[in-house]
Parts: structure tokens; C-alpha cells; sequence
């Protein structure tokens, strides 16, 4: 055990670094000490060389002998932590390898199961977290010996790449949670991503389509999107729960679609419009899905549904879809499958749908999530709407024109022969049965309303 030089077969050098070699726990550790090999090499290291080549020697060896002196000291502040926890929670610390962070993970309690999608995307960046420690600090190879400068490290090098604050913020928040989760279990004396602040976000909101729009686009979708794209038009699921409705979920006689969405878990209750009925009746039941062969993509190769509808897209005219951002160089969609969800959504709130009914279709638990992220309607819509709603005095449009004499008097003359048709049907109603004059009260309602 001690210094190290390492040479090719043919007794030229390997590496022009020194390396020490020591014994810990029962096993040998090689290192590059990080010190050039400088001077006239000697035949062997017990032979001594030129000045230059021992002062280089010398230098090895303080780093070696401090090295070893870290190690001794780490050793026994692993051996003090475990007896500090043993006494404190009466079992062993389970000393959690990096490359098993993602299965420990899984195990995890959430609040709500983890959509399939997520946990792909998830599972993705402890990955990425873990390659990061193995390329950059290769010696931490468990979940207890990462230290913060490796996290601010890992958080730096995300935000060097150009990623977005959301993503950012997201990867972030994963892996403050699992350290807060596993770390008590694992050894971890401190969270290494606790205290690391969160980027402010520059969220940039999903534009409704026109209603234009809404027909070009459906008029280019290719036979496999077209239902699923009217599906969200009709009811503002999100794209997989279009691709995943089953015909349980569906009923015709009802005229309802009752869903649970795949994010939230929320139960959303959605009318059946004429036109998704319509396209339901025309379908096969081949499947327990409504919609096959769109599942089937959804579950293989989403980026091909994401492809076909920038397609369907392009070949309807519609190019304003992204806008620059300033917080990272990736561009942000504006218009996207998503933004028919926005659309459903503008437009119900604009046509003075209440709130709360709003929110049973879309399954959203907050009046905030709808207001912030998903009404967005056009200057000339919103202005529109405030007018329809608001009182003409304020709006500026002043009294209604009054009717003329003449409309006048017709409109009294078919008031007073409606009263007349009511007062006949109250003072013989006795000898009439119920459902006649039920009937009868539905004509004389429909002859007002005309």
C-alpha cells in the first residue's frame, strides 16, 4: 500500500499522475492523487530520482496520507451516525446505492397514483441526477454522500442547458422530496437540495382557437386523431383521457360522459353535444376503448399523435403555434392539443356558463387554476362578453329604442289572449285530467315564449 505508477507494457507510462493506493473496510481503493510525475523516473520507486521527480513524490505523498486521514475520520462519522440512529430508531440505516435511487422512489406514498406518463418523466430525471454524480463525482456512490455542492452542481448544470424555469423548478422539487423522504432512512444528515431557491417562473398561457379554426382543424386531421380531436373539443379532456375513454364511461341513453381524470383524479361529468354523439353512434365496438387505435399510439408513441396534429395544424393555416421565451432558449407552444381544453373552456365562461359548472366538466378543485391558466379570451371576445352581461348604461349603450304604438298594442292584444286561454283552462281544469292539462300549460308556455 502507497504510491503508484502506472506504466504501459513496454515500461513507457500510463498516466503522468501519481496514484495512491490504500485499504478501507476490507478492501483496496486505488486513486489518482491529482499531482504530476515530474523529473527523471527512476527504474523502480525504491530507487530515488532527480529534485524535481522527488519533490513530485513528496507531494503524493502528503495527498495520499490526507486522504487516507479523510477517510479514517468519514469511517467514523458513519460508525457514530449508525449507533446514533440504531439507539434512535432501534434498526439499521439502509445505506441506499445511487443507481437504486429510482426503485426506492416508486415506493414512495403519493397522494394521488402516479399517471404512467409522469412517472416515465420522473423516473427520467433521477436518472439524469444520478448520471450527473457518476460523471462529475464518481466516488459518491450512495444517497448519503451527496453534499450540497454536488446538488447546486446538478441544479447548475440543468440551468445551463437551457431549460425551462417550470422544468427546472419540477426536477428541483423531485429531488427535494425524495431526500426529505428517504434521507432519515438512508444516513442523510441534512437535505443537500433543502434551502436551493425555486426560478421565478415567466408562465407563458395556451390561446383558445377561433371557432374558424376549430373547423379547419378538424377538417385536416387524419381518420385516427379526427375523434379524439373532436372529443376534446366537445368535452375539454385532456388528450389522454381522449385516447383512453372507455365505453363505460359513455352513456348514450344518459347523454353524459363521467370520467376520472388522469391528473388530478378528480370526476368530471360532461354533456354529451350532439355532434361527439354523432360521431360515437358511427363507431365499432371493437375494444373496451372508444378509441382503439388512438390508445394504442398513446401507450407507444405519443410523439405520434403530437406529430399528426402539428400536421393537421399546419395544413389548416394555423402558424402562430409558439412564441420566444426569455427565461430559456426552448420556444413555448401557445397552441397546441391542450389549448382545445383552453378553448372549451374561454368559450363556456364567456357564453355565461356558471363557474361551478365549468369546473365539473373540467374536474379542475380550485376556481383559480380555470381563472389563471385556462380562461384566455380574445380582446374582442372578452369585450363582447363584459358588454352582453354588463348594464347598457355602463357600456354605453344606452336605453332601448322603444317600441312603437302599434307594437305596442299588438304585443297587449296577444297578452290579453294568452290570459284568456289560461283563465279558460283554470275554470274548467276540474273536469280535465292531469295530463291534458299539462299539455295544455306547455302549449300556452311556448305561445309566450314566441
Amino acid at each position: 500500500m502507497g504510491l503508484e505508477i502506472q506504466k504501459k507494457k513496454d515500461g513507457s507510462l500510463k498516466s503522468n499522475w501519481w496514484y495512491g493506493r490504500f485499504e478501507m473496510d476490507g478492501r483496496n481503493h486505488c486513486i489518482n492523487l491529482g499531482v504530476e510525475i515530474k523529473g527523471r523516473i527512476p527504474k523502480t520507486l525504491r530507487k530515488q530520482g532527480d529534485t524535481a521527480f522527488e519533490c513530485s513524490r513528496t507531494l503524493a505523498g502528503a495527498k495520499l496520507k490526507e486522504l487516507q486521514s479523510e477517510a479514517r475520520n468519514t469511517k467514523t462519522a458513519k460508525h457514530h451516525l449508525q449507533e446514533l440512529y440504531e439507539i434512535k430508531a432501534g434498526e439499521d440505516i439502509a445505506l441506499i446505492p445511487l443507481k437504486e435511487l429510482e426503485a426506492h422512489w416508486e415506493v414512495i406514498p403519493s397522494k394521488r397514483k402516479r399517471a404512467t406518463q409522469q412517472t416515465k418523466r420522473q423516473k427520467a430525471s433521477i436518472r439524469q441526477f444520478r448520471e450527473f454524480i457518476e460523471a462529475n463525482f464518481p466516488a459518491a456512490t450512495l444517497m448519503s454522500q451527496i453534499t450540497r455542492r454536488m446538488a447546486l452542481g446538478w441544479m447548475k448544470d440543468i440551468n445551463d442547458k437551457g431549460m425551462s424555469a417550470t422544468s427546472y423548478n419540477v426536477k428541483l422539487s423531485l429531488l427535494r422530496g425524495i431526500f426529505e423522504q428517504l434521507g432519515p432512512e438512508a444516513g442523510v444528515i441534512a437535505n443537500p437540495f433543502a434551502g436551493i431557491p425555486y426560478r421565478a417562473l415567466n408562465t407563458v398561457h395556451r390561446q383558445p382557437f377561433t371557432q374558424e379554426e376549430l373547423n379547419q382543424i378538424l377538417n385536416h386531421c387524419d381518420p385516427i386523431l379526427r375523434p379524439v380531436v373532436l372529443t376534446a373539443m366537445c368535452t375539454a379532456m385532456r388528450r389522454g383521457d381522449c385516447c383512453r375513454l372507455k365505453w363505460e364511461s359513455v352513456d348514450m341513453e344518459g347523454g353524459f360522459v363521467t370520467v376520472k381524470t388522469s391528473k388530478t383524479g378528480e370526476v368530471a361529468e360532461i354533456p354529451l353535444f350532439p355532434a361527439l354523439r354523432s360521431e360515437l353512434e358511427h363507431l365499432p365496438r371493437v375494444s373496451e376503448f372508444v378509441f382503439p387505435e388512438a390508445e394504442e399510439m398513446y401507450r407507444t408513441n405519443i410523439h405520434g399523435l403530437s406529430w399528426r396534429f402539428k400536421k393537421a395544424l399546419k395544413n389548416a393555416g394555423i402558424t402562430d403555434t409558439v412564441v420566444e421565451r426569455e427565461d430559456t432558449r426552448m420556444k413555448a407552444s401557445v397552441k397546441d392539443f391542450h389549448s382545445l381544453r383552453t378553448t372549451w373552456i374561454t368559450m363556456a365562461l364567456s357564453a355565461g356558463v356558471p363557474m361551478e359548472l365549468v369546473r365539473r366538466v373540467t374536474g379542475h378543485s380550485t376556481v383559480d387554476v380555470v381563472l389563471k391558466h385556462y380562461f384566455r379570451p380574445g380582446k374582442e371576445a372578452f369585450k363582447t362578453a363584459l358588454e352582453t352581461a354588463m348594464p347598457k348604461m355602463l357600456t354605453g349603450g344606452g336605453e332601448e329604442a322603444p317600441e312603437t304604438e302599434a307594437e305596442d298594442q299588438k304585443s297587449d292584444d296577444s297578452n290579453q289572449e294568452l290570459l284568456k286561454k289560461i283563465r279558460g283552462l283554470l275554470e274548467f281544469g276540474e273536469d280535465l285530467e292531469k295530463d291534458a292539462i299539462l299539455r295544455r300549460l306547455a302549449e300556452i308556455e311556448k305561445e309566450l315564449a314566441a
